[in-house]
């Protein structure tokens, strides 16, 4: 009867999603970033902030419905006119002197609204100016562009910002993905404890000198994701979901999109500074990649390994990372690279020295002859701090070696020996360097909803900006030092638990535990009041008893006494396995059962039955059961609109104040370093 029951709800469940899907949910007319009612999109976007001499690509894009009579209507129906801050007017051709418009085309079709199912056909007509700038001259104000095509005049403008001279001659930008600050209340409560209803110590991250809060949305969505969002830091624009360096427009070509230029690549190119990238992530991953690659689609993992040294179609210059640590392994292989070859010996013939475990990378850090270091130490996503460090059999896993030789990837470096390393190496510039810091294992655990996970990967990231801040200090205050998050997800604590109540809970005798792992319909039964059997057919215990049990060890208000977490010198707790542990949680997941305890590998709360995501019995036996509040093919948690702290110190940081939007840090960064302060392109 279950059964039947769960196979009608998922029958259902995806025939609505389906349906919606066939409808065009939450699609826009024609396009993300177009104006409405307007037949032209123009990148960049409306309200863009520019950089004085920082590159982009410059395209109006004109959409004219298919099998409609066009003559050549890029050449012959476009009318681009520039109103300059002084008033000029002038025109792209004179405004970007040097600049060869490109002519594309392409077919797209487009959704009139959510409740249409005939989607309208478009011909799309595109002319783009590649690599340009707005030169120092035009100065500080507001630069409006006009379009007039086929009767209809589109008009946007762009914010112009005046370059500042150089404060700053490092800058270290630390990215916990996806970490939300209910996430660093958590983590230092379990990290520093409580006493008498005051934290014993704040975070490092906490303690900085200056603290904002910013927001996070895209072009596209209200919610970002991590190529969006981390992309914008390296370019000061908006930006759609899954885009890297790029603003996205209508056409199929994931290559060919209009470019904007990142920080990196003008720092590398003009002020011959190095670069660096640290993740516990793939280094081909949305974060990392932000900081070299351009592509629409961040899944392009093989293309984005050779963009790193080999640029891109219209790409100015390959921006060769001088380090680049953490793991994506496997496409650097030939099986998987995207030429056929090796990618380690690529990147050695291009002058890196490659290691794949904690001694090599230590070594060749501290020898003086390394200047381009490259360490990659596992197939795909570095395991998390406590798989390196609690639970290290999860390490032992052939598939995973880097090399794809069968040899287990037991040698991590934990992300604070990564990062010293690289600023080992990075330091050596005298023009100074930019490193980029990923904590990506904070939403990589965030994700499949282990809590523990996630908030060792946060504690790790606090303590690594700690020895960073340290290093600041001694080495002459010169590094601007800010730490922040790409988006957030919606965790918070509620209160406590007490394990030992939990677990007796679950037992109806010594050696019949009850399970609440059944699927959706029985607990819908078990909500109603009414008793179903349990799990085991010689239980004596039904499971709604036991269910109530066991949330009644959940502590809330005056019974949410202090958790049992004991700080072993070092911030991370003696053990995970407490008594009294958080009552925590997201507000967004599948089907799943939670017990809010430690697991010895990382969750997987939902497996696939019947084309829809449920709980997975195997993940938390001894967890109740909660049902998901996402869409049916969602098997983890998804991101939110929270706003993210920004947290900051060293010179620069005196911008990091009040109410930021993501695209301000850029602007912060690049203020700090003096982008654009001498007119070097003009001049050439």
């Amino acid at each position: 009867m279950r059964a039947s029951c769960r196979g009608v709800a998922l029958a259902a469940a995806v025939a609505v999603a389906t349906a919606a899907a066939a409808v065009g949910l939450q699609l826009p007319e024609r396009h993300f970033g177009c104006p409405p009612a307007k037949n032209v999109c123009v990148y960049p976007i409306d309200t863009a902030v520019l950089q004085c001499e920082a590159l982009f690509d410059f395209q109006v894009e004109l959409h004219v419905v298919a099998n409609a009579s066009v003559a050549n209507p890029v050449l012959d129906e476009l009318t681009i006119r520039l109103r300059l801050p002084s008033g000029e007017v002038t025109t792209p051709a004179a405004l970007f002197p040097g600049a060869t418009p490109e002519f594309r085309t392409w077919a797209l079709t487009a959704f009139r609204d959510m409740s249409d199912e005939n989607p309208t056909g478009y011909d799309a007509y595109a002319v783009t100016y590649r690599n340009v700038f707005v030169p120092l001259r035009v100065g500080k104000g507001y630069v409006t562009v006009t379009v007039e095509a086929r009767g209809v005049t589109t008009e946007v403008s762009y914010e112009i910002r005046a370059p500042t001279t150089r404060a700053a001659k490092n800058v270290v930008l630390f990215v916990g993905d996806g970490m939300s600050l209910p996430m660093m209340t958590a983590a230092r409560l379990v990290s520093r404890g409580m006493y008498q209803g005051k934290y014993k110590d704040k975070l490092t991250m906490q303690a900085m000198d200056n603290i904002a809060l910013m927001s996070t949305s895209g072009v596209d969505s209200i919610i970002t994701d991590s190529a969006n969002s981390a992309s914008t830091y390296h370019t000061g624009q908006k930006t759609s979901v899954n885009a890297l360096g790029v603003y996205a427009d209508s056409g199929d070509d994931v290559f060919a999109h209009p470019k904007q230029e990142l920080l990196t690549e003008y720092i590398k190119q003009t002020m011959g500074m190095s670069v660096g990238v640290v993740t516990t992530a793939e280094v081909q991953d949305a974060t990392p990649a932000s900081t070299w690659a351009h592509v629409r689609q961040r899944a392009e993992k093989a293309a984005i390994t050779a963009q790193a040294i080999n640029g891109c179609l219209n790409c100015v210059l390959a921006v060769r990372p001088d380090v680049l640590m953490g793991g994506g392994g496997k496409f650097f292989q030939p099986a998987f690279s995207v030429d056929g070859s090796d990618m380690y010996q690529n990147y050695s013939a291009a002058g890196y020295t490659v290691t794949h475990t904690r001694e090599e990378m230590v070594a060749a850090a501290k020898n003086p002859a390394t200047k381009k270091l490259l360490t990659i130490s596992h197939a795909g996503n570095m395991e998390v701090w406590l798989d390196r460090n609690v639970y290290q059999g999860n390490m032992d896993k052939a598939a995973n070696d880097p090399t794809g030789k069968g040899v287990p990837p037991t040698q991590q470096p934990n992300l604070d020996e990564m990062t010293m390393a690289a600023i080992d190496v990075l330091s050596r510039n005298d023009k100074g360097f930019y490193l980029l810091v990923e904590a990506a294992s904070i939403d990589k655990s965030a994700h499949p909803l282990d809590i523990p996970r996630m908030l060792s990967d946060l504690i790790e990231l606090d303590n690594t900006v700690q020895q960073v801040v340290d290093w600041a200090k001694a080495h002459g205050d010169d590094t601007l030092i800010i730490a922040t998050a790409d988006h957030a997800h919606g965790y918070d604590v509620f209160g406590t638990v007490d394990t030992q109540l939990w677990n007796n809970a679950v037992q109806s005798s010594p050696s019949n535990p009850v399970r609440d792992t059944d699927n959706y319909c029985a607990a819908v039964t078990d909500n109603a009041g009414q008793s179903f059997p349990s799990a085991f057919a010689n239980g004596t215990t039904s499971a709604r008893a036991s269910n109530l049990a066991r949330r009644a060890s959940i502590g809330t208000y005056a019974a949410a006494g202090y958790s049992d977490y004991v700080n072993r010198g070092d911030n991370f707790p003696k053990t995970w396995n407490v008594r009294t542990t958080l009552a925590s949680g997201m507000n967004n997941h599948p089907d799943h059962t939670t017990s809010f305890t430690v697991a010895t590998s990382i969750k997987k709360p939902a497996v696939l039955v019947d084309g829809a995501f449920v709980n997975n019995a195997k993940d938390d036996e001894n967890g109740v059961f909660q049902s998901g509040n996402l869409g049916p093919t969602g098997s983890t948690g998804v991101h939110t609109l929270a706003d993210v702290g920004v947290f900051a110190s060293g010179p620069g940081a005196e911008r990091v104040k009040g109410m930021l939007d993501n695209t301000d840090l850029y602007h912060i960064m690049a203020s700090a370093l003096g982008v654009g302060t001498d007119g070097r392109r003009e001049k050439k």
